[in-house]
């Protein structure tokens, strides 16, 4: 059995330092794909570096770069492929401004990227990356990068939404976006049309996804009921504890 991965420990502190809570605030911007900046696109991968998580065990198996343990370094050509199709891709971020009156420009602290495209008479949106600052967590700003998604007029047409995560918090988010319960999800509806919707994705990490778990496979004795194989070995120890978590609270 190979050894658990042991996170790494490191001080966190929220980007900016507020002298008073009522001139700290979040907001909240949405930018439709063919408006993202290589600057904005440069900051959202070093937000993904430094947050995302770190590999896992198996990690070698990507390169001889990828190693358990280490942070997820993520190349800034890995993040257009999240805008591989802009014109049907917006961005949603999330800014801390500290205060309003100082010069000290508002930090990065949150960003998903959403795709749009037609599955039959259906309209599929897809939450393609979701990240949120370690030292912001908790804040509900997962929640809301989803909710913002809402103010896009396209997205008003959305009538199946998803996202591929093995973090629990961001399935509650995409969950509270649906205004759905988790124990309430229509595992009929995913077992006959998961594969087709995938498949008919402009995006290659999902066309190319291996549908794994108990709704797909017949000799499943892992636990799965609906999961993804993407070949991205990121460490897991963080996102149980979060699940240990919700189900303390009984979620």
């Amino acid at each position: 059995m190979p050894s658990p991965v042991t996170p790494p420990n490191r001080h966190l502190t929220l980007p900016c330092n507020p002298t008073s809570p009522s001139n700290a605030s979040f907001f909240y911007r949405i930018t439709v794909g063919n408006n993202v900046s290589d600057d904005t696109l440069k900051a959202c991968a070093d937000l993904f570096s430094s947050n995302y998580g770190i590999w896992g065990n198996k990690a070698s198996k990507i390169s001889t770069f990828t190693k358990a343990g280490q942070q997820l370094i993520y190349i800034l050509g890995h993040c257009t492929q999240c805008l591989s199709h802009p014109e049907n891709t917006v961005l949603v971020t999330c800014h801390l401004q500290v205060d309003p009156l100082e010069s000290e420009r508002p930090k990065l602290c949150g960003h998903a990227f959403a795709s749009m495209w037609d599955y039959g008479e259906n309209k599929i949106g897809w939450v393609t990356q979701l990240v949120v600052d370690e030292a912001v967590r908790q804040r509900y700003v997962a929640t809301q990068l989803l909710q913002t998604l809402k103010v896009h007029a396209p997205f008003s047409r959305i009538n199946i939404v998803g996202l591929v995560s093995s973090h629990p918090a961001a399935c509650n988010a995409l969950a509270k976006y649906a205004v759905a319960d988790l124990k309430d999800v229509d595992l009929d509806f995913i077992r006959v049309h998961a594969k087709g919707i995938l498949q008919s994705s402009p995006i290659s990490y999902l066309n190319d996804a291996q549908l794994k778990g108990v709704l797909f496979e017949d000799n499943c004795d892992n636990g799965s009921i609906s999961s993804v194989f993407t070949k991205f070995y990121v460490d897991h120890t963080e996102p149980l504890k979060v699940l240990a978590h919700y189900k303390n609270k009984g979620q």
